[in-house]
């Protein structure tokens, strides 16, 4: 069963080392018993075996996981091995003659050996990325010059060993037992300079480096502590071996939320450049060492070390034919999009500023993309992404450039005139198979013409000179802005594409399939646009903003049931300013959030005058709309709470009016009207019928009320095709315990319909338009002469 990481492991293991430590610096003043220093070395490589266990348990999801937790669980076999060698080689001090050569008997050189293979098996086995024939070749080559450069150094460790300890059976088999302990140290530092994707962070890596490194240096140990035979050099050594495999199973516990990047790493080509010129470096040292020694080279060292130039060659050459096809690599991911493989946004400018002949751009933002990706996932969105992308591809045809120009935004460059908004739109009746999901999208077309020159010119200053940036808004809708330039220069081109993001940003501001061409009034309309956005926060601290409110009447006599609040600008040069001007650009200002936290306080406010002053049961509700934008606020609910307790407003006397647009794909907005529903107040689908219309949304969104648009009261008297839709909302929602309200009143004709079919709450300029509060208590009042 795996074992759990424990924070105190490593300070454990910390403390071990520094015990050995002390132990041998004691040790070489005063003698003690000789299995006194095998404590902290048993202890240590203990705890790096828990280690690798609790790093193994951290892991179990398929995919990269399994490969990670099957890497540590070997390493803590390993590791075990190690342990029950050490256990061993602390058997042998007790047991065996000290003759010179510390005590190490055949079982132990065993387990040392059993565990350099599992180890080894291990780290070759742990996944290290890139399977092409230069990569396979290039690793080849590497563990070829890391063996040559071992080889060598190996011939003059062991001449130095046989020298130092006589040469013994038992001096050849540990020999043996150290160097394949550091070919185990060679092996981790090839695999950390020559993986591109190691699942393990880099960091663990390394840290199990100089695992390799104990072997070599525990004989070192030995011959420096041979005057003292309660001392041991391996005991010396495996405390920092448990140490750095306590750190190595750390690193991996803090990088388990970012295994190895999945990616193009740049930074590995440049780590296995570095393995022929670090064994290069090191064999010439070790050379020159030797012949100054000794006046003379041996066979070994000269057939190593050209053996070894060889190897570096090949290495070198192999490199440098990557290299190439990395440069490829590059170029090709700076020019394209990872996710969908189109063009990227420098691809695309770069072939609009280069284009000479006649050329249209279109600009294209997925509408709702957001609520997509939040309500089906992320794997949905990108799903949706990648088949949008193969739409347009194959409605562009030969010769255009399809571009991802980021998030959820394309781009398309087609050669000539044409205006591709037509095949644009009538390709959306078909749906998209986005992982599983079957997704209708909409457009929205903006479509811009420059005829003539390029930049054309207005008293001298060419188009687009001097236009507010026009950001696009993600989610908006799915949008297309598409420009007409006849001669492509580079900076006409600028202005091109600047126009194009004009005539977008024009059509984001509508709903559904919309065309807009692009022309001089819209640069008018967006300058006027950023002239209200730089007032509208202005006009709230001004004062400048008031409620009217419209009754919701009772049918068949009229009388008053409720009001919907609506909001009204009225600057201080006595204009007014449109709520269809003014709404959406606090809506992409976001200023809507706190303009509506003003109507909801300022709307309570007044129904607390209205219940005291004519009674509870005066009014039924008080409503107040609610925009998308607000809804994915998560502090509207606590806006709207904080409001009725101030003003101690029942919260069952307040509504709020939502789309079903703003809540039809789910994800935060419908999170945030299920807190709304919790705290009392009542929700009603304004304009029911003309959104993403859906009688599964009357069962995931926690409705009270129906109000039905007008376009379907206007039906009323006509054609049963007419009446239909108005008949049947009323008996869907009659079944489901919901009241419903007909909303564009404007005629008798039509109130007497409506009560005909079963409705009994109206709304329209028939019974009364929007009123000041002082006219809504006229009505109350006259309410309760007409109950008396």
């Amino acid at each position: 069963m795996a074992g759990r990481w424990r924070s105190w492991y490593t300070p454990a293991a910390a403390l071990l080392a520094a015990a050995e430590v002390l132990l041998i610096v004691l040790g070489t003043h005063a003698g003690f018993p000789r299995l006194l220093v095998w404590a902290p070395a048993v202890g240590g490589v203990m705890l790096a075996v828990a280690a690798f266990r609790g790093a193994a348990g951290a892991f179990g999801s398929p995919g990269i996981d399994n490969d990670l937790r099957t890497f540590w669980a070997r390493l803590s076999v390993a590791m075990g091995v190690v342990l029950v060698a050490a256990i061993s080689q602390t058997v042998d001090v007790s047991t065996m003659p000290y003759t010179g050569l510390p005590p190490v008997g055949p079982r132990t050189l065993t387990c040392y050996v059993i565990a350099t293979i599992l180890g080894s098996t291990a780290l070759l086995r742990l996944p290290g990325g890139g399977s092409s024939w230069r990569q396979l070749t290039t690793a080849v080559l590497d563990v070829a010059v890391v063996a040559v450069t071992g080889a060598i150094a190996a011939s003059e460790y062991l001449g130095w060993f046989v020298h130092s300890f006589k040469l013994s059976a038992s001096a050849w088999w540990l020999s043996v037992a150290i160097m394949a302990i550091a070919g185990v140290g060679a092996v981790v530092i090839v695999k950390i300079m020559a993986a591109r994707r190691s699942p393990v962070p880099r960091a663990a890596l390394w840290w199990l480096a100089p695992i390799g490194l104990a072997g070599p240096l525990s004989t070192v140990l030995m011959t420096m502590l041979e005057p003292w035979p309660h001392l041991n050099g391996s005991a010396a050594v495996l405390p920092f071996v448990g140490l750095f495999g306590v750190l190595a199973a750390r690193a991996q516990q803090r990088g388990a939320g970012t295994p190895g990047a999945r990616v193009l790493d740049l930074s590995s080509y440049r780590r296995g450049t570095a393995i022929p010129l670090v064994a290069t470096g090191l064999v010439s040292v070790l050379v020159a060492t030797v012949f100054l020694r000794t006046g003379h080279l041996g066979a070994v060292q000269v057939t190593g070390t050209t053996c070894l130039l060889l190897l570096v060659v090949a290495r070198q050459t192999v490199t440098l034919a990557e290299n190439g096809t990395l440069l490829d690599t590059v170029a090709h991911q700076a020019m394209h999009d990872e996710l969908t493989g189109l063009h990227s946004r420098r691809y695309f400018t770069a072939a609009l500023t280069e284009a000479t002949d006649t050329h249209t751009v279109l600009l294209i933002d997925l509408k709702d993309f957001r609520a997509v990706n939040d309500g089906l996932g992320p794997a949905v969105g990108d799903a949706l992404l990648i088949a949008y992308g193969r739409r347009l591809r194959a409605l562009a045809g030969e010769g255009a450039v399809v571009a991802r120009l980021g998030g959820d935004e394309f781009g398309l460059l087609v050669p000539g005139a044409a205006d591709l908004s037509s095949r644009v739109l009538a390709a959306n009746a078909e749906p998209l198979d986005a992982a599983g999901h079957e997704v209708l999208v909409e457009v929205s077309i903006g479509i811009a013409t420059s005829a003539g020159t390029a930049g054309p010119s207005r008293g001298g200053v060419p188009a687009g000179v001097g236009l507010p940036g026009a950001g696009i808004s993600a989610g908006s809708g799915l949008l297309a802005g598409v420009a007409l330039h006849p001669t492509g220069c580079g900076r006409g081109s600028a202005y091109l594409y600047r126009q194009a993001e004009i005539a977008l940003r024009e059509a984001a501001s509508g709903a559904g399939d919309r065309v807009v061409r692009y022309d001089a009034s819209l640069e008018q309309r967006l300058s006027q646009r950023a002239t209200i956005a730089a007032d509208l926060r202005r006009a709230l601290g001004a004062g400048e903003f008031h409620l009217l409110y419209q009754p919701i009447v009772r049918l068949p006599h009229g009388t008053v049931a409720g009001v919907e609040s609506l909001i009204r600008w009225t600057p201080a040069d006595g204009r007014t300013v449109s709520p269809a001007d003014f709404i959406p650009v606090a809506e992409d200002t976001g200023l809507i959030v706190e303009l509506g936290a003003w109507i909801i306080d300022t709307v309570c406010a007044q129904a607390a005058q209205w219940l005291r002053r004519h009674g509870q049961d005066a009014l039924r509700s008080i409503a107040v709309n609610v925009s998308a934008r607000q809804l994915l606020d998560p502090n509207l609910p606590e806006v709207v709470a904080s409001a009725l307790a101030r003003h101690g407003v029942p919260a069952n006397r307040l509504t709020i009016e939502i789309t079903e647009t703003a809540v039809f794909a789910g994800g935060r907005a419908l999170t945030t009207v299920q807190a709304l529903s919790q705290l009392g107040v009542n929700l009603a689908l304004d304009d029911f019928g003309t959104g993403h219309s859906s009688l599964g949304l009357l069962r995931t969104c926690p409705v009270n009320a129906i109000k039905v648009d007008k376009s379907f009261v206007d039906g009323l008297g006509g054609t049963p095709q007419q009446e239909a839709i108005a008949i049947a909302v009323h008996g869907i929602a009659e079944r489901m315990g919901l009241y419903t309200v007909a909303e564009g009143v404007e005629t008798a004709a039509q109130a007497r319909r409506l009560h005909e079919l079963g409705y009994r709450h109206a709304q329209g300029f028939h019974f009364a338009p929007p009123l000041p509060a002082a006219g809504i208590d006229a009505l109350l009042e006259e309410n309760s002469r007409l109950a008396a």
